[in-house]
């Protein structure tokens, strides 16, 4: 049985200048015609369910309309449904029939609440409209929300990040996400091609997160994830764990057990075939247990040694001398420094 769930939506109002995902502007004739195609393929599935987290993501789910909304029937998990929600496109009447839904966590797109930089993201909110939405949110009974922040952005200073992860603080959400931009081909920073990341400045902003959040209560669970005690992020914590999932909508993927595969990655396409596979492998053991430890060592936690003893022995204490890892209770975990190198890390095992 499926435990774990993910839908795409692929509509935003505007594309922002970093993003590579897959999303598109969206009439409400296509978005009425999208749903309709998910709701084919989420039926497909209905007898495999027995679901503990859904995650809507995107695009931006939040930009459905209400009536779309109110189309569509959803499942509900036993412990964790999380949407992702644009500042911009978020009202009260959306927020009460999430909660009918069974929706109890929702993750909010703030990513800065310094306007000059919201403008050079090329984000459709602002920073007054990130605090009114996250009040907005709080007003109507949500006690889990996840706030979504970057850092390591053309001409961010030390101080603009240091007062975006204080207000943060301030309002006192129960997660903090805090990426740092990466440059990536098919978006508007690479096609300007006047960014260039400063790994020196993109360190101390990561580090400053990791001093302030933790020093406020926050545990730091994975590379790029804080928490307060207990609202980490089930989902997430399942796709780190290796465990099997469900993606539905244009361009999601799924793995279960040795079989993975994608969605078509286009929207048109996709309605007039729910489901439709653009790309499909079959996995080896060796495989996922390469996986789950690669993706595993974004824990702060780490994994088990019983996952990497016998195999990587000699990869181990490679990274073991350099710095990157260290045993803790028994388990291998990235250290302090190996945070700066996690794709290094995770590509020795591979």
């Amino acid at each position: 049985m499926i435990a774990h769930l993910y839908i795409h939506v692929p509509f935003c109002a505007a594309k922002c200048h970093y993003c590579a995902f897959y999303s598109r502007p969206g009439t409400t004739t296509q978005m009425r015609a999208y749903i309709s195609a998910l709701q084919t393929e989420l039926d497909h599935y209905t007898d495999q369910l027995a679901l503990q987290t859904v995650f809507i993501g995107g695009g931006t789910p939040s930009l459905l309309p209400l009536e779309l909304w109110q189309q569509l029937s959803l499942p509900r998990p036993s412990t964790e449904f999380t949407i992702e929600c644009n500042p911009a496109t978020v009202d009260a009447a959306k927020t009460a029939h999430w909660r009918r839904l069974g929706v109890n966590r929702l993750s909010l797109g703030a990513q800065s609440f310094d306007d000059t930089l919201l403008r050079l993201l090329g984000r459709i909110h602002t920073a007054r409209q990130a605090v009114d939405t996250y009040r907005l949110l709080r007003d109507n009974g949500f006690n889990n929300l996840n706030l979504d922040l970057m850092f390591g952005l053309p001409g961010q200073t030390l101080e603009q990040w240091r007062q975006t992860l204080e207000k943060t603080v301030s309002l006192q959400p129960e997660h903090i996400s805090t990426y740092c931009l990466t440059l990536e081909e098919d978006t508007e920073f690479y096609r300007r091609g006047h960014f260039q990341p400063d790994d020196e400045q993109n360190v101390a902003h990561y580090e400053l997160a990791i001093q302030l959040l933790t020093t406020a209560g926050y545990r730091h669970y994975e590379i790029s994830n804080f928490a307060k005690p207990g609202h980490e992020c089930l989902h997430n914590l399942a796709y780190w764990q290796g465990k099997d999932y469900l993606g539905l909508g244009p361009g999601a993927c799924s793995t279960i057990g040795m079989r993975r595969w994608q969605n078509v990655a286009n929207t048109d396409r996709y309605i007039a075939a729910p489901g439709a596979i653009e790309f499909e492998e079959t996995l080896t053991p060796e495989l996922r247990q390469a996986e789950r430890v690669a993706f595993g060592l974004r824990m702060t936690d780490g994994v088990p040694a019983e996952l990497v003893l016998g195999r990587w022995d000699a990869e181990v204490e490679r990274l073991l001398a350099d710095g990157l890892v260290q045993w803790r209770d028994n388990r291998l975990q990235l250290t302090r420094r190996g945070l700066l190198f996690a794709d290094e890390v995770a590509a020795a095992f591979v």
